[in-house]
């Protein structure tokens, strides 16, 4: 399938899109010459882009409406994002101008990190996240609940940016404090587990990351057994078991997952949308092409229905492509890159999604023998990776410029 969260490290021989929420899978970036921060890219973005992204808000009940995040989301990979970039820094300069600590300033301080993590600009990401942490800090203490939550959506930011070393040490802080002040509190405990799961995940350490899944697990049990959390981190699982090979493991799971989250939030969300992709992949890795399609199509009848979600729908008519092409049907794959390359014309070229339906493209057309056509889409594609493996590098500069001189946040 087609992913988030560059490298040809998807599980089997599954050409699919993703699996999950958001778009990641097939990138194939040589990795005989990456360095180790080249190699964290690759393994991080094939692990983030297969997960459905729940960001948890900074405080339950405080979200303001329309809050800045909502106002801004729809002009990242726009025409509108440079304006984007430019209001960010307005914002936080007129935050600083001000000079107040408040629940507001926090909230809007945290929503600017996000936008400037979806956009791929670590530099106003973390302006505006170091300010929102000297904030939490001096309006909490270090050691409330608040201030950790601060930490763990911090942490999910440099998770976005593809750089899990700053997202661990993020978690260490959390880590620490909550040892000292809320080790009963299972619900937190068990949120800072899943996200040092997801670092190990993302450097590869399957299975440790796996142990933490489970004790995660245990951990939100102890307040609720059916509470929703448990099918976020099963869904998660199933991912590292596809990851680990492991497929009738991932199979189990991603059920498990879906039967939870169609009893607590309906079988239309968009979580169990995510669902049925992911268990599509399974199908179509087990060779059961039938199945995968059958799931594909709900998983599209649930996007079909939610605004914004024209990346979604590609990735699936592509998902649906693939494996009609794979079952030598060219009428119907010819059918759903219609609407793959219509759906491209609003897809921003600087997402990872775009490359990946690029070299999908690219392999229809050589089994159709136009290679000429196949090559110039591959050509494309490969640029476009090189740009983002750039970016990600250009990144992990700026990020070690701003914290190395922070003691106990360098990134090593």
């Amino acid at each position: 399938m087609v992913e988030p969260h560059v490298a040809n490290v998807v599980v089997a021989s599954s050409n699919l899109v993703s699996r999950s929420e958001s778009p990641k899978g097939g990138f194939s970036i040589p990795q005989h010459y990456l360095t180790s921060e080249e190699r964290i890219l690759v393994h991080h973005k094939h692990f983030f882009f297969l997960i459905f992204g729940t960001i948890v808000l900074l405080f339950s009940g405080c979200e303001r409406s329309p809050s800045l995040y909502d106002r801004y989301v729809d002009w990242i990979h726009t025409p509108k994002e440079q304006k984007l970039a430019q209001k960010i820094d307005d914002m936080i300069f007129d935050i600083q101008k001000q000079g107040k600590a408040t629940l507001e300033a926090l909230t809007d301080l945290m929503d600017l990190s996000r936008l400037g993590a979806e956009m791929g600009d670590a530099d106003r990401a973390f302006e505006a996240g170091l300010r929102a942490q000297s904030m939490a800090e001096v309006m909490y203490g270090p050691k409330d609940e608040k201030t950790l939550r601060v930490y763990l959506q911090l942490a999910d930011h440099a998770m976005m940016l593809m750089e899990p070393r700053l997202a661990e040490n993020y978690l260490n802080k959390a880590m620490t404090a909550a040892a000292l002040a809320h080790h009963e509190n299972y619900l937190l405990l068990a949120d800072i587990y899943t996200q040092y799961a997801e670092v190990h995940q993302a450097f590869q350490k399957l299975d440790d990351a796996e142990n933490l899944y489970f004790k995660a697990i245990g951990l939100v049990e102890k307040v609720d057994s059916n509470n929703v959390k448990i099918a976020e981190i099963e869904t998660r699982l199933g991912i590292l078991m596809e990851e680990k090979e492991k497929v009738d493991l991932a199979e189990k799971f991603y059920r498990k997952a879906l039967a939870r989250e169609v009893n607590q939030r309906g079988a239309s969300s968009i979580q169990a949308a995510a669902l049925y992709n992911n268990l599509a992949s399974v199908c179509f890795i087990t060779s059961r092409p039938d199945e995968a399609i059958n799931y594909l199509h709900k998983a599209l009848k649930i996007w079909k229905k939610q605004e914004n979600s024209t990346m979604k729908q590609a990735e699936i008519h592509s998902n649906l492509a693939e494996i009609y092409r794979t079952l030598g049907d060219m009428d119907s794959a010819k059918k759903e890159y219609k609407i793959v390359l219509r759906l491209m014309k609003d897809i921003p070229e600087s997402s990872y999604l775009y490359s990946s339906l690029l070299m999908n493209l690219s392999n229809y057309y050589i089994q159709l023998d136009q290679r000429e056509k196949a090559e110039k889409l591959r050509f494309k594609a490969q640029n476009l990776q090189k740009e983002q493996q750039n970016r990600y590098l250009e990144n992990v500069s700026i990020l070690k410029t701003k914290f190395n001189r922070i003691p106990g946040m360098e990134i090593k």
